[in-house]
């Protein structure tokens, strides 16, 4: 929760508007000019920033600078689904995943298929970050089952991600991304952030293939291995085909040299959780006789009253979600949480359709005007995303009172994204932001305290930069930073 204390003088003097040039107006002169001078640089001279800054104390803008234009968000696209999340749904929402069988088993036996029913939980299973690990979690649900009396399963076990009916990309994704971790499918049953880590270790001998060991999944996941042990040549490199399982790995590893880690998204997350289930379930003495398969799609939705839950896990609250989604950037869980908020829009549209709509209605309550903001997903990865620098302000002020979403801002030079950013600045500590980064196109949008003690709301963004690190020239984050430490100033 951002408050504001009672204003010094230098607060007032920050009060002072001061019009500086078209579409560009501060409060103190010396940081007007500072501020000015830095957009104005001539290396920025094909590219174009757009800033607002507005004090919550008195709620006067302090600056702006192209600040109604449509810049592409990236990543900062992350705060408005964040607090539609949290409007819509409350910070202590839990998503429930679970096991449903067609009923009680009988002398033990479960005569039908064994359903693993996702709902959207985006941390089941997490790759890392401290929830349940992908063990833990199959453990749980795998010993729920056995304690209902289930010894044999007499059918198919079914990962099924139907609850959203929607596409596996968010809308407007580019084929690029989809081979990165950041790009990962979107699935209503998601395990380990829909990717796998692969550790890769030289052979024996120089000439040999390497050894790979996929987690999770080792021994599930097809691998197309075209890797050497060599001293010399290409790195190693993983690749999957849009739409295809196989992992293709290619390039070398020195004889001896320690083991490389590679992240690749998975094809059909469902299929993958309901194989390791199947794992887990044989340790509790369980045992299917059918095949493991996926559902993505059901002429019906399936209907949990005429089934019997035999195994649930429930989600960490949804404040905590926020948390790891803003800290972290996390596209997945942005786009699995624009999802869930649509569940309360309006029906008859496709998942993510509706989740816009709900975004587009609370904009409409929260005073904001829908127009400055034109959004494609959720996460902030399509370029087709839009918004004013002043429609992220008026958001920023909106929730500024609203702990688990200030709260799970990253810190400057504390944690998230935010780490390593702004260290021995005077925004260190005292900045709370939402990065965002996409090839040419760069942003900062938060709250920050200056030194007089007086809270601001900020949006920084910088799009169609070109940087040349050749020149030794400063990196956008830091052509960004320089302006929020500005501010803290």
């Amino acid at each position: 929760m951002i408050q504001a204390p009672p204003r010094p003088l230098a607060g007032v003097l920050l009060g002072a508007l001061l019009l500086l040039a078209p579409g560009a107006h501060a409060a103190a002169p010396d940081l007007a000019e500072r501020l000015l001078a830095q957009v104005s640089q001539p290396r920025f001279e094909a590219a174009r920033w757009g800033v607002q800054v507005v004090s919550l104390a008195t709620g006067r803008t302090l600056f702006e600078h192209n600040a109604r234009q449509f810049f592409v968000p990236a990543s900062t696209l992350k705060l408005f689904t964040s607090a539609l999340a949290l409007d819509a749904l409350g910070p202590g929402y839990r998503i429930r995943t679970s096991l449903y069988g067609p009923g009680q088993p009988v002398a033990g036996v479960l005569r039908g298929d064994l359903v693993l029913y996702g709902r959207g939980d985006p941390s089941l299973l997490q790759r890392w970050r401290g929830g349940p690990t992908v063990p833990d979690a199959l453990e749980e649900l795998a010993a729920q089952v056995a304690a209902a009396g289930v010894r044999t399963v007499a059918g198919d076990l079914v990962g099924d991600d139907s609850f959203f009916a929607t596409a596996p990309y968010g809308s407007g994704w580019e084929a690029g991304d989809l081979d990165r971790p950041f790009g990962a499918e979107v699935s209503a049953l998601s395990i380990h952030d829909n990717t796998v880590d692969l550790r890769i270790y030289p052979g024996p001998a120089a000439g040999a293939p390497c050894f790979l060991f996929p987690m999770p999944g080792l021994g599930l996941l097809p691998l197309d291995n075209r890797t050497r042990t060599a001293a010399d040549g290409p790195a190693l490199q993983a690749h999957r085909e849009l739409g295809a399982s196989p992992i293709q790995v290619t390039g070398t590893l020195a004889p001896g040299a320690p083991p490389l880690q590679l992240t690749v998204p998975l094809h059909d997350p469902a299929l993958v959780g309901a194989q390791l289930l199947r794992r887990a379930l044989l340790r509790h003495g369980v045992a299917v006789t059918g095949q493991v398969r996926s559902v993505h799609s059901r002429p019906a939705p399936l209907d949990p009253a005429a089934l019997a839950e035999l195994a649930h896990l429930a989600s960490p609250p949804l404040a905590q979600l926020v948390r790891q989604t803003l800290k972290d950037s996390l596209n997945l869980n942005a786009q699995l949480l624009l999802l869930q908020a649509g569940l309360q829009g309006p029906p008859g549209l496709p998942a993510e359709q509706r989740g816009l709509a709900a975004l587009d209605a609370f904009l409409r309550r929260a005073g904001l005007e829908p127009r400055e903001v034109l959004a494609e997903e959720g996460s902030g990865l399509s370029r087709k995303n839009l918004v004013t620098p002043r429609a992220v302000v008026a958001l920023l002020r909106h929730m500024a009172q609203d702990a688990p979403f200030t709260d799970a801002l990253p810190v400057a030079g504390v944690d998230g994204t935010l780490r390593q950013r702004l260290l021995g600045t005077a925004a260190q500590g005292v900045l709370r932001a939402k990065t965002g980064t996409m090839r040419y196109n760069h942003a900062l949008s938060g709250y920050v305290t200056t030194a007089a003690g007086e809270p601001l709301a900020f949006a920084i963004l910088l799009n169609n930069y070109r940087y040349d690190p050749t020149t030794g020239a400063t990196t956008p984050q830091g052509e960004v930073d320089a302006l929020a430490a500005m501010l803290a100033q």
